[in-house]
């Protein structure tokens, strides 16, 4: 059997091919641009699917497909007619759109009512508050619509004839019941909106159907080709990280930075949902997550290194070496990483970035290493927080472009004092996949046989005792920065 993975993003779709061994037999990527209209950016959901089957029919030349499962980004939406036709572009997470339809949902249930059957709070970013934004200033589309699927569902929907939505990408319309798994017909009925116009949902993993004949045809596909239901780019990460288990946690450590931990126990506490921690069913049965973010990851660092020191690195060839050749001791600067705004827990997108406690003996490595400081705190200071809800961390494994800085590892593992992993493959979405197909299709027993076969580590970091006692100081300093300096934004 070979498992064809795909994940969608904003601009560019990446598929993979893997045998049952697990290795990787074939890699592809292509690009699309954003669609513009009337200074909004849309998803070009047709260039996609044009994109999509020229991966499945390039793989098809060379291989055989046995299964296909694919990845999205999650909350953008289609709307189709009743012949299918498409009514709207997907509008993007980011798009402001749906705020004060957000503000409205919260004035009608609550959010403590809201919280405790969808797992999140309204935010405008969610399919819901955009929906209920085309019915008020789109009336003559929202009419019109038969059928509204998220980028993954959709595109399941075209290649099967199929509508289904796992459970974790149904969660962030704000619409799901994560209670009965399925979409809550009482608020949807208060918004004047039928649960029909959503897909099935069903759990993640599940097998979806067969492959359209004549797509199959088209593409060259031969033999049988099943579709396995997939899920939101960030749980397919996590399990193609080998977050199988409660404690687990993925940490995404690219232009933003993100920790996804797996807990057993759904919590009921609304201020969980206030400070913009959600609740979504895992793929793993019994297990839920919940996303804890930084938006100034690899862009801080980014920004010091080219911005501010201007690629300089003395007469080393690599700015990282040259960077990073400091000891291990607390820098004692304080860095406050919000200098694209605070995410989780104080959601304020009007914060700034802060140093404290320069010198003129101050050396630019030791800021760079003081802005890895200030972010590895960050996390701590969540992974902490969210520990009042019954979600603990125990262990890390690091994804993205941060994971292959080895100091900035060593220095998370201390300042969190857990082990911090590392993975062989980059593209922990794509086995996600993968591991879905396997379980779907009884080659493993469940998922955590799967990942003993497609998870691959590189490297672990251990906390060091003596490291993380010497930055509890640091850390208390910096637990109260925030709250100090937010007065001056």
């Amino acid at each position: 059997m070979n498992f064809l993975s795909l994940d969608i993003g904003t601009t560019c779709c990446k598929s993979q091919l893997f045998s049952e061994q697990g290795e990787i037999l074939r890699y592809s990527s292509e690009e699309y641009a954003f669609l513009e209209k009337e200074g909004k950016k849309y998803a070009d959901i047709r260039g996609v699917f044009s994109r999509v089957k020229k991966m499945l029919a390039d793989t098809a030349k060379e291989y055989e497909i046995s299964s296909l499962c694919i990845s999205s980004f999650g909350e953008s939406f289609v709307l189709l007619d009743e012949k299918d036709e498409l009514l709207s572009d997907p509008m993007l997470y980011t798009d402001p759109r749906g705020e004060k339809e957000a503000e409205e949902l919260l004035q009608t249930f609550g959010a403590e009512k809201l919280f405790s059957v969808t797992g999140t709070v309204p935010q405008s970013m969610y399919s819901l508050s955009k929906l209920l934004w085309i019915r008020k200033n789109r009336p003559e589309i929202f009419a019109r619509a038969k059928k509204c699927m998220l980028i993954c569902d959709y595109l399941g929907y075209l290649l099967t004839g199929k509508r289904v939505i796992d459970y974790a990408l149904a969660s962030r319309t704000g619409a799901f019941d994560i209670q009965t798994l399925q979409f809550s017909k009482e608020i949807l009925e208060e918004c004047g909106i039928s649960a029909e116009l959503f897909s099935s949902p069903a759990p993640t993993g599940s097998i979806v159907g067969e492959l359209r004949e004549e797509l199959k045809k088209e593409l060259g596909i031969r033999g049988s080709c099943l579709l396995v239901l997939g899920s939101h780019d960030q749980i397919c990460s996590a399990l193609g990280a080998g977050a199988v288990k409660a404690g687990d946690a993925v940490d995404g450590m690219g232009t933003v930075e993100c920790i996804t931990p797996l807990f057993s126990q759904r919590p009921s506490d609304v201020s969980m949902g206030m400070e913009g921690y959600v609740c979504v069913p895992y793929a793993v049965p019994g297990l839920y997550c919940t996303y804890m973010f930084n938006y100034s990851c690899g862009s801080l660092v980014n920004w010091y290194r080219k911005d501010i020191l201007h690629g300089y690195h003395g007469e080393e060839e690599n700015v990282y070496t040259y960077l990073e050749k400091t000891d291990d001791s607390p820098s004692g600067i304080l860095v406050l990483p919000y200098f694209a705004g605070a995410a989780t827990p104080y959601q304020n997108i009007n914060a700034k970035g802060a140093v404290l406690n320069l010198s003129v003996g101050t050396r630019d490595a030791d800021l760079y290493k003081a802005i890895m400081e200030g972010t590895a705190m960050e996390m701590r200071l969540n992974t902490e927080n969210v520990s009042k809800y019954g979600i603990f961390v125990s262990r890390i494994v690091a994804t993205g472009g941060g994971a292959n800085s080895k100091k900035w590892l060593s220095l998370k593992a201390s300042v969190q004092n857990v082990p911090v992993r590392t993975l062989r493959s980059s593209e922990g979405g794509l086995c996600g996949c993968a591991m879905l197909q396997a379980a779907a299709l009884g080659l493993v027993k469940d998922l955590q046989a799967a990942a003993r076969i497609f998870v691959q580590y590189q490297e672990e970091f251990l906390p060091d005792a003596n490291r993380h006692s010497a930055y509890e100081g640091q850390y208390k300093k910096y637990k109260k920065l925030y709250q100090t300096v937010k007065e001056f934004y």
